[in-house]
């Protein structure tokens, strides 16, 4: 009896002098009172800040994403790097805010501070923060986890990102946080790719979720999301998700990327928003002069009008003599539909043709859309030699419904020249 009483006070005795250290930083941050609660870890590489108002990710104070306030001020300031300090505010027991610092160590005014505690550990809380907190807490408690040092954070942002219970702007933030880790992502790409792409092909997920799926998967580096790209694009019997993950590629330059758009584009078989998502991407930033070539002869095998109207868009942002002349063709084929025509007189201002070239086709045309369409570009290019043509236009042209549209848009002009010819006309 006297020696079970003793081994019962002994394990008591024990008990109460254990450390604070040997509690889990969960446990610590839960028997913390109410109120602000702080704690300090290793930050990795590249990660630094003032410890009051900014965060550099990148690895000095000129690069990466800052976070708070920075003006020019603050580019004088020394980027510390580390720790990381993070100060949790708690009411009835439950984490109602999360702030972040990075830099020269400090205590929040009030706050209860637990101390250094291990980067990984951190970093597991905070995810488990995320996992469990609804609102604006969940989705901030990722941020600093993504500074810890050597934390493996990969598995749990990955469940995050699937949690359809969790707010849309906590899976948001996990996913786009799976695009930057660089490290820990280069040694499981194809897992993370599996995984967004699983994502976006999900209809039952929401759609701005599955979109920004998809943007990560084609930035992930040494393009590992873009197979599984091409391979949502091609197998999809959604129109919605086809379209989209065709948009996508068009922000990539990788060649795998443009040698699909270019082949999607050239499909029959293609519902047509999917057609002209394929070729308004081969326009984008990444277009050559090759990609031109392509479109220019696509062009006259188009018998949608939203294609043709993409392959007209994409030639004007790209501009360029070569495009000049072709939409000048276009301009000028009175085989072409009306509407057809009108877009490629449109951009040819945008696309670099001259005011010459654009007297040039007025002069050429009877058709008074056609002629309203070079008056708009005529406006819009507004130089002396623009003005003088519609000047002109206003005094000699017979067609009255295009004298009127010039006048019109000579109205709103300052130029000396173009209110003496409205004040001849109003005296008259």
């Amino acid at each position: 009896m006297i020696t079970q009483r003793f081994a019962r006070l002994a394990a008591a005795a024990l008990v109460i002098a254990s450390p604070a250290g040997a509690q889990s930083l969960s446990q610590r941050v839960a028997s913390a009172p109410d109120g602000l609660v702080q704690f300090t870890f290793a930050a990795r590489a590249g990660v630094c800040g003032n410890g009051r108002t900014f965060i550099s990710t990148g690895p000095n104070s000129y690069v990466g994403s800052f976070y708070g306030t920075f003006d020019e001020s603050v580019r004088r300031e020394p980027c510390a790097n580390g720790p990381v300090r993070v100060v949790l505010n708690r009411a009835d027991r439950n984490v109602i805010d999360v702030k972040t610092y990075v830099g020269p160590a400090d205590k929040t005014a009030g706050a209860n501070d637990l101390g250094a505690v291990p980067a990984r550990e951190a970093a597991d809380f905070l995810l488990s923060l995320a996992s469990k907190t609804d609102g604006r807490p969940g989705r901030d408690a990722i941020f600093p986890a993504m500074l810890a040092d050597s934390a493996q954070v990969q598995p749990q942002l990955l469940t995050l990102a699937r949690d359809q219970s969790r707010s849309r702007e906590t899976r948001s933030s996990a996913i786009s946080w799976l695009g930057r880790d660089g490290e820990e992502r280069n040694a499981a790409g194809s897992r993370v790719a599996s995984a967004l792409a699983e994502i976006a092909k999900d209809a039952t997920d929401n759609q701005q979720v599955r979109r920004q799926a998809m943007g990560v998967l084609s930035r992930l580096d040494r393009g590992d999301g873009i197979p599984a790209l091409i391979e949502i694009s091609r197998t999809t019997g959604d129109a919605w998700l086809a379209k989209q993950s065709m948009s996508t590629l068009a922000n990539s330059g990788d060649p795998r990327a443009r040698t699909y758009l270019r082949a999607a584009a050239g499909r029959t078989d293609l519902v047509d928003e999917v057609r002209t998502a394929a070729i308004r991407g081969i326009g984008h930033d990444y277009a050559t002069s090759d990609d031109a070539a392509f479109l220019r002869s696509l062009y006259p095998k188009l018998s949608s009008e939203t294609s043709r109207e993409a392959v007209i868009e994409s030639l004007v942002q790209m501009g360029g003599a070569e495009n000049v002349r072709w939409l000048t063709g276009v301009a000028k084929d009175e085989s072409a539909t009306s509407r057809d025509r009108r877009r490629a007189l449109g951009g040819l201002v945008r696309a670099g043709a001259s005011t010459a070239d654009l007297v040039s086709l007025y002069d050429g045309t009877k058709d008074a859309d056609a002629k309203g369409a070079i008056i708009s570009a005529l406006v819009q290019s507004g130089d002396k030699v623009a003005v003088d043509k519609l000047i002109s236009i206003a005094k000699t042209e017979e067609d009255r419904s295009v004298r009127r549209r010039v006048i019109t848009s000579l109205s709103r002009s300052e130029d000396p020249r173009v209110k003496a010819l409205l004040a001849d006309l109003v005296e008259r």
